[in-house]
């Protein structure tokens, strides 16, 4: 049996370890919650898994920059390429509903949260910037700042657009009779 060249393995430089540090954290109390608000804006738990880890990736490529907040950093990333991804995936989802395909909903609810249909199907016929808006304000308890700096308007039609989606869903989800 040959020997292979052992080499001396050296600990990472104080950039990666504190990335690492900053990524386990995020990972440990904030990727869930990312995945099941960017599954309310995209409709696949599949395209938000993808986000996030694309998002992390890029984080960790960029351990040498610092990066005052990771999670809100990582969040506006992730939701970019959600984004960017979602408009592709609709005209696919537009073609299997005329089919007569049903995606798996129940796949979607984060663990641990019970899944409401009415709520998410009431999310779902939201025009695309107000449901990112709710999704970002409501699930991930972000400011209209955070909101606002994430989705690159200002705080002004952050307020519009949640004022707006909060009329929407309240039309939707208003049981009959009331």
């Amino acid at each position: 049996m040959r020997r292979r060249n052992m080499q001396t393995v050296t600990a990472p430089p104080d950039a990666d370890l504190r990335r690492t540090d900053e990524l386990r954290l995020f990972l440990d109390h904030h990727a869930v919650r990312l995945v099941g608000a960017l599954t309310l804006i995209t409709g696949s738990r599949a395209a938000a898994e993808d986000a996030v880890q694309d998002a992390l990736v890029k984080a960790w490529h960029r351990r040498d920059t610092p990066i005052e907040s990771l999670a809100a950093w990582v969040t506006v990333v992730a939701t970019n390429h959600a984004r960017s991804g979602y408009r592709r995936r609709q005209a696919e989802q537009r073609a299997l509903d005329r089919a007569g395909a049903r995606a798996d909903m129940e796949s979607m609810a984060t663990d641990g949260e019970p899944f409401d249909r009415a709520l998410h199907d009431a999310l779902r016929t939201l025009p695309d910037r107000e449901r990112e808006v709710v999704v970002l304000h409501y699930v991930l308890d972000q400011s209209v700042a955070q909101a606002a700096a994430a989705m690159g308007v200002t705080e002004g039609t952050v307020k519009t657009l949640l004022s707006r989606s909060r009329q929407h869903l309240a039309d939707r989800l208003q049981p009959e009779g009331v």
